[in-house]
């Protein structure tokens, strides 16, 4: 029990600093400013000291203000923050009930290959959580870091023991399949950036869970619109952005889409 409290602690710990640097890292591709510079209060533009950049804490500790011009700073820091270390707390939950406790973590602690799966998912998390607030903000899903992450966890995979022709294949479908949707509407139906999405899904998770996380996500979409719709925040005509809904579908198909497809495969009879 005492390793599992430890890496609950160190999974939420890793994981709100991830998402801290993932809601930075959104602001500044956006911007367009890069990170030649330490992190700042967005309203007066204060360095802040390092006590005052702990993740969670210090927003709390602040009460959600700056520490030098005391303005309110945006929720989604926080938000950000909390979601990034809850949603590694689940990865190392699932890790733990998959190896069998105990002793299959310490297992994967004491061999490459463990820390390089671990490092896939990590890869993944980050690239997820920054195109859920790009595309969720401001409607746009940037391509370079989905093409640097998405070549990362192909080698990732591919060292792995990963089938190569599994990793391609994937890359494909999921390229292809909004590839075809953004040149049959001329860019009406999807973005561009769909594309790269689909591509890095389809490396990340591989052939055949690239469908389920397809198919996860317009679900996800048709159920969240009409809700939308019932509540009048939306209208029928509204668009929404597909990456909101790709995100967590992709990151929820690496958790438990595996097992859910073998599950379904035994349930209809083709698998054993």
């Amino acid at each position: 029990m005492g390793l599992l409290i430890i890496g609950i602690i160190f999974s939420f710990l890793l994981g709100s600093a991830l998402g801290s640097f993932v809601h930075c890292w959104a602001h500044r591709l956006y911007s367009g400013e890069g990170f030649h510079r330490r992190s700042y209060c967005p309203q007066c533009g204060q360095r802040l000291a390092w006590y005052d950049n702990i993740p969670i804490f210090s927003y709390l500790r602040l009460k959600g203000k700056c520490a030098s011009c005391h303005k309110k700073i945006p929720k989604d820091y926080f938000w950000s923050e909390l979601l990034g270390g809850g949603l590694l707390v689940i990865a190392f939950l699932v890790a733990w009930c998959h190896l069998g406790g105990e002793e299959g973590i310490w297992l994967a602690l004491t061999s490459i290959k463990g820390w390089l799966v671990a490092l896939q998912a990590i890869i993944g998390l980050v690239i997820l959580m920054l195109i859920f607030w790009t595309d969720y903000w401001w409607l746009s899903i940037f391509t370079e870091p989905l093409l640097i992450g998405g070549v990362i966890v192909g080698l990732l995979r591919w060292v792995t023991n990963g089938s190569l022709l599994n990793i391609v294949l994937g890359g494909l479908v999921g390229g292809l399949f909004f590839a075809l949707q953004f040149w049959a509407s001329k860019g009406r139906w999807i973005g561009e950036g769909d594309i790269y999405l689909g591509i890095f899904l389809g490396i990340w998770l591989g052939w055949p869970l690239i469908i389920l996380a397809i198919l996860g996500a317009y679900i996800l979409g048709a159920i969240i619109g009409l809700l939308l719709i019932a509540m009048g925040r939306k209208a029928w005509t509204s668009k929404l952005p597909l990456g909101v809904f790709l995100a967590p579908s992709g990151w929820l198909c690496f958790l438990w889409g595996q097992p859910a497809m073998e599950a379904y495969l035994h349930l209809i009879g083709v698998a054993n």
